[in-house]
């Protein structure tokens, strides 16, 4: 790949004589270099994000640690419980098997990352990674706009929505968001390989270092309507539905609030509200977290790819800012056991970390997370 744009005639220059001939290259031919990352696949220079190689695998490696405890520790409990079929659990299930599912991927790509993006698992493991990051990403975000909504209407319409909450219903849900995540991920990687040799160092690059017409095609589409379905749609909903919810909860009068109520039922009604005012706050702030950064540069990304902005400038931005948006989606998987402390009344870590010799710790974190 030429960085310059000059003819082939500024580079090369031959001269002949009788019986002779003498070859002189250029002193821009001697300073000719290609690099991985200055230079991309579309030739925009100062593509580089070094700090990669030591970022991601040091977060990768302590977010497997603590999303496959925290998760693990979750379904132990939905299983032993017999409460994985309870529709307030329902979504929260299927939330931690796809944080579960995304944990298992983490290996991997602290090897990807640590060997300056050098895949050495082959084209099928690459494709079941990229399912898995994508699942976990579009499958997270749906998931808690369904948690949104399920809470929204157990606060505000708790009687007109008893039909509406039943288990069949909420199954079904899971369903639909299982099979819109299985197409876009069909359609993403079955139709092309997703593995590509960097051309200056020959390492293989997955799901990424895709080409110039490979983005002027289905990437770009598949992109902009994953970030719709998969983004803006669920920020609508928890950002409609939380502030209603945390309007509802604190103008609503409770009846333990009266001059003659019990102390122990009005501390009682005071730690439910609170209670349910922190899970309002840690959901939206692990959505806009985790998950706004890496949506906001993929779609400054696409628009640059497609031509709709500067393209160069754009991916030099893009480039290594999608590094630090991978770090904070990976957050999500070891955050959501969070959500599960708060959204099931049965919950208790103490109890299942006991077993193991991990019940002050346990108390601990309970304590923080309900302290008044």
């Amino acid at each position: 790949m030429l960085l310059s744009s000059k003819p082939a005639m500024d580079f090369l220059r031959t001269t002949s004589a009788p019986g002779t001939q003498r070859v002189t290259v250029s002193r821009a031919a001697v300073n000719l270099t290609v690099t991985e990352n200055v230079t991309g696949a579309d030739g925009c220079e100062g593509e580089r994000a070094d700090f990669q190689y030591v970022l991601l695998p040091v977060v990768y490696s302590v977010v497997f640690v603590l999303a496959m405890a925290g998760n693990v520790t979750a379904l132990v409990h939905f299983v032993r419980s017999r409460s994985a079929g309870q529709p307030s659990h329902i979504f929260l299930v299927n939330l931690c098997a796809i944080d579960l599912l995304f944990a298992l991927t983490l290996p991997f790509n602290v090897v990807y990352h640590a060997g300056r993006n050098h895949w050495p698992f082959g084209e099928v493991m690459c494709k079941a990674n990229g399912a898995l990051f994508f699942g976990n990403l579009y499958g997270s975000s749906l998931f808690l706009m369904l948690i949104s909504l399920d809470r929204y209407l157990a606060v505000s319409h708790p009687m007109r929505a008893l039909r509406l909450r039943q288990p069949k219903y909420r199954v079904l849900l899971s369903c639909l968001v299982w099979l819109i995540l299985l197409s876009i991920i069909l359609y993403l990687t079955a139709r092309a390989p997703m593995t590509r040799r960097f051309p200056s160092t020959g390492h293989m690059a997955c799901m990424e270092n895709f080409s110039s017409g490979s983005w002027r095609g289905r990437l770009s589409a598949v992109s902009l309507l994953s970030a719709a379905l998969g983004f803006f749609l669920p920020l609508l909903v928890i950002a409609t539905c939380y502030p209603l919810i945390a309007c509802r909860l604190l103008e609503r009068p409770c009846a333990e609030d009266g001059p003659g109520a019990e102390g122990d039922a009005l501390s009682g009604s005071r730690r439910m509200r609170r209670r349910a005012l922190r899970m309002v706050l840690l959901v939206l702030g692990v959505f806009l977290l985790c998950f706004t950064p890496y949506h906001l540069n993929q779609l400054l990304h696409t628009l640059g790819r497609m031509g709709a902005l500067p393209r160069c400038p754009v991916i030099r931005f893009t480039y290594p800012a999608r590094r630090v948006a991978m770090a904070l989606c990976s957050l999500n998987s070891c955050l959501d056991p969070l959500v599960y402390c708060l959204a099931s009344e049965s919950f208790r870590w103490e109890r299942l970390w006991g077993s193991c010799g991990c019940s002050r710790l346990g108390k601990h974190l309970r304590h923080v997370l309900r302290r008044n």
